[in-house]
């Protein structure tokens, strides 16, 4: 089966596709003219991503699931097509039609987080069976802040004041330090942001505020637990420096799940028990020896969330006064 890099949505996969020996010809998958390559170059990486999965009457179709976590061609057509033709020749257990889930081993994996919230939110709170899984495994610092980097924290200016300073910008004392989704009542973390925009929407603010921006500066080189790691999919697979690609996904949809229950923003129906989970993989973060974590902000699509465990990691170095001109809110 010849295939083209325009079957792919991956950066890594296309770019491996357009570096490879190719032919004038036409795509059997997408049926477009040009640059051909044999659909053999990639079906090490395919099979060994397919062997992940088995037969589940309740599961899904594994093309739908492949794209759903890993975005990897660039339609569900194609998909269908190239893994389809991947199945049959390699006599795998199951077909493109049939429905799959991931195999024991990494739904094991996957369940952890649900488990774990079920418990310390519903049974037991203190005691939780967190030493049941090796949280080592996975959750370690992958990501260095370097020293002089600048982050940015903001605060609705209350109506009896003009302005806030610098001392009134960082996160407030332990008495008053109320439960967030990474820290629990009474222990005050940092919570910055890596832009100006981002720190807008984390407050809730709203048309006509104004608000107080404080600009903070990182006083040392600091190790962060990112749940938000980029590593593609395809890289991980031909680096001789990462794991097998089973240890991968379950590094990588593990740390989806936790990431996105970090960026979940408190309802005003929720109750602070929604923090708990979170508040426990920080806990384990910071006694792992990490200075804070990183997280996409869920308010803001391209901004990212930084908690510091110590607060005099980062230093407000100046506050701007800003005021609220425009609000989009958008509903589906």
């Amino acid at each position: 089966m010849k295939i083209c890099a325009n079957c792919f949505n991956d950066i890594e996969i296309k770019e491996s596709v357009e570096g490879m020996p190719r032919e004038n010809g036409i795509c059997e998958c997408c049926g477009a003219e040009g640059d051909v390559v044999d659909i053999s170059e990639v079906e090490d990486f395919f099979c060994e991503l397919l062997s992940l999965f088995e037969k589940d009457d309740n599961g899904r179709p594994v093309s739908v699931i492949i794209e759903q976590d890993w975005n990897i061609f660039s339609s569900i057509a194609s998909s269908d097509k190239i893994l389809g033709d991947i199945l049959n020749r390699n006599n795998f257990a199951y077909s493109i039609n049939d429905n799959v889930s991931y195999i024991q081993d990494v739904k094991e994996c996957l369940n952890v987080w649900d488990e774990l919230k079920k418990e310390v939110q519903t049974e037991k709170r203190y005691f939780s069976n967190v030493g049941a899984f090796d949280w080592s495994a996975y959750i370690k610092s992958n990501v260095k802040i370097n020293k002089g980097t600048v982050y940015y924290r903001s605060r609705v200016i209350p109506a009896d004041k003009k302005e806030l300073k610098r001392k009134e910008m960082g996160c407030p004392p332990a008495d008053k330090a109320t439960a967030g989704r990474a820290n629990p009542i009474g222990i005050p973390y940092l919570y910055l942001c890596d832009n100006i925009d981002t720190t807008f929407y984390e407050i809730r603010a709203v048309y006509l505020d104004k608000v107080s921006v404080g600009r903070f500066v990182i006083q040392r080189d600091l190790d962060l637990v990112d749940f938000n790691t980029s590593t593609n999919l395809f890289y991980a697979f031909n680096s001789e420096n990462n794991d097998d690609l089973i240890e991968f996904i379950k590094h990588k949809i593990l740390f989806k799940k936790i990431s996105a229950d970090l960026s979940k923003p408190l309802r005003r129906y929720d109750t602070e028990i929604e923090y708990v989970p979170t508040q426990l993989i920080c806990e384990y973060c910071k006694h792992t020896g990490a200075d804070g974590i990183m997280f996409k902000s869920s308010l803001h699509q391209t901004g990212t969330n930084i908690v510091l465990f110590n607060k005099d990691d980062a230093k407000c170095t100046k506050v701007y006064t800003k005021e609220i001109t425009n609000v989009t809110i958008t509903g589906k």
